[in-house]
């Protein structure tokens, strides 16, 4: 969803720089037209190819996050285990000596 609105603003950006170059250059309107639409046409399919990469890369990113994140919460539950164990036994120790 963070990527919403990139594929677009890929194709309207190439259009427009397209679009001044034609001008400058005084091509027919006819002919500048079908240049501008070939872009478009072109510049639509690398904006959904450029769109779906970073989607996939964000994705990956985002589950090693979580997983490390697991990791680390699954660790500290172990740690927190073995002190309350050490602890547990030490009273039982004080205990026994009396």
């Amino acid at each position: 969803m963070k990527l919403q609105y990139l594929r677009a603003f890929i194709v309207l950006l190439a259009g427009l720089i397209t679009l001044i170059v034609n001008m400058k250059t005084g091509k027919p309107v006819t002919l500048s037209l079908f240049i501008v639409l070939i872009v478009i046409l072109i510049f639509y399919v690398i904006g959904t190819l450029v769109v779906e990469i970073l989607q996939k890369s964000l994705e990956n990113s985002n589950q090693n996050e979580t997983i490390s994140d697991n990791d680390i919460s699954e660790e500290d539950e172990s740690s927190e285990a073995q002190q309350e164990e050490t602890i547990a036994f030490a009273f039982d120790e004080d205990d026994m000596e009396e």
